[in-house]
């Protein structure tokens, strides 16, 4: 599962072959390669191939962070960055990673061998369809009797010049985040995002005396999907939170946006608008095409005819994700307290004006350790009118 923790609604939400890695098992080691202190690959990670490549430092060529790990070549070899990784075998385990190439082939890899040199899974990247953006490579595979898998991002060269940009390689056996719902994100196949809209009934918020802390928000946004300092996210929506001292508990509603711009946190600020249980509410997040840096964010209580547009400014924005998105806040992936049961309906959804229909669409999903309730969105629907429908709910785990 993805790692989208970028501290979201963090006011009102309070609290995501080489060497073995010395990484705990079923983690990569060094994954944003920040720890990679020269222009050649060190441990962790090594070099496949004879061709040229290495590590890009404080060059502003990286997903995340400072570094990346890169590629460059104009043979026709394999070339790759690999680590060898302990896993625990008979397990799930969820693989991601970003690239960015030069577009000139399609042969390139990200994916996972067993300790016999076979590959497990992988999946082709080199078809750019964001010029300049990265893309999310996301698998899964049962690690079956290996105790170590070595994981490899490379591509076959075109026998021209040609590069790949390599950040963010992780490896997770849970696909358990603190989002529910469904995010799409930059890929081989997926465009870059730039708008994000949807509709919702605001749901009656329940507090649970056990948890007075717990909240509840509901938000579309663009550029969230990934957890680093210098990452972006913006968000409007609605957030429940308890109100009151344990004993004594009402839910209050708050209409909110958020905007993280390079890892400097505005924290939830609030939108003059009433939100209240049975409201339908429609929001939207657009990035201009004029100037990138510049985002148009929307919330309308359809039910109460409120309305609101603010535009924010966010310079280090990519637009490489679009989410909708129902969310409990968290200050580490084991301490989320979510409501005992969720039920949120949405409609009128689209990015960029289409339909989840027309993307690779990752689905997020959370669950309440506590208890061992899962929450996730269910099949999203397109109406006749090119519009997607889902609901986030809670099931028994």
């Amino acid at each position: 599962m993805l790692t989208v923790v970028t501290g979201l609604v963090a006011a009102l939400l309070t609290g995501l072959a080489g060497s073995a890695s010395a990484a705990p098992i079923g983690t990569v080691g060094d994954s944003d390669f920040e720890g990679q202190t020269s222009r050649t690959i060190s441990a962790p990670w090594a070099g496949e191939g004879p061709d040229y490549k290495g590590i890009d430092i404080g060059l502003g060529y990286q997903k995340t962070g400072r570094n990346n790990a890169f590629i460059r070549t104009s043979t026709r070899n394999w070339n790759a960055v690999a680590q060898k990784v302990p896993v625990k075998s008979q397990t799930v385990y969820y693989l991601d990673g970003w690239v960015r190439t030069s577009g000139n082939f399609t042969t390139g890899y990200l994916g996972a061998r067993g300790t016999n040199g076979a590959t497990m899974v992988q999946k082709n990247y080199g078809k750019v369809v964001s010029n300049g953006a990265y893309q999310l490579l996301h698998m899964a595979f049962n690690s079956g009797a290996n105790t170590f898998v070595t994981l490899y991002a490379g591509y076959i060269a075109p026998g021209i010049d040609s590069w790949v940009q390599i950040d963010d390689i992780t490896l997770s056996d849970t696909p358990y985040a603190n989002w529910a719902g469904y995010e799409v994100v930059s890929s081989p196949v997926n465009a870059a995002p730039h708008a994000v809209t949807a509709v919702w009934t605001e749901p009656l918020f329940g507090c649970r005396e056990r948890h007075p802390d717990n909240q509840l928000g509901i938000w579309v946004g663009l550029d969230g999907v990934a957890n680093s300092a210098t990452e972006s996210l913006v968000q409007i929506g609605v957030v429940a939170s308890c109100q009151g001292q344990v004993g004594d508990l009402y839910p209050e509603y708050q209409a909110f946006w958020e905007v993280i711009n390079a890892g400097v946190d505005t924290n939830a600020q609030p939108v003059p608008i009433e939100a209240q249980p049975g409201d339908r509410m429609s929001a939207s997040v657009v990035r201009s095409a004029a100037d990138p840096a510049n985002f148009t964010l929307t919330l309308d209580n359809l039910s109460r005819s409120g309305h609101q547009s603010l535009s924010k400014r966010v310079p280090s924005a990519r637009s490489e994700s679009a989410e909708v998105i129902v969310e409990r806040g968290y200050s580490s992936p084991f301490d989320v307290t979510w409501p005992a049961t969720v039920n949120v309906a949405f409609s009128y959804v689209t990015v960029d004006g289409a339909p989840l229909s027309s993307y690779d669409v990752l689905p997020a999903q959370a669950r309440q350790a506590d208890l061992g309730t899962v929450y996730g969105p269910t099949p999203a629907t397109t109406d006749s009118g090119g519009y997607s429908n889902f609901s986030v709910t809670s099931r028994p785990g």
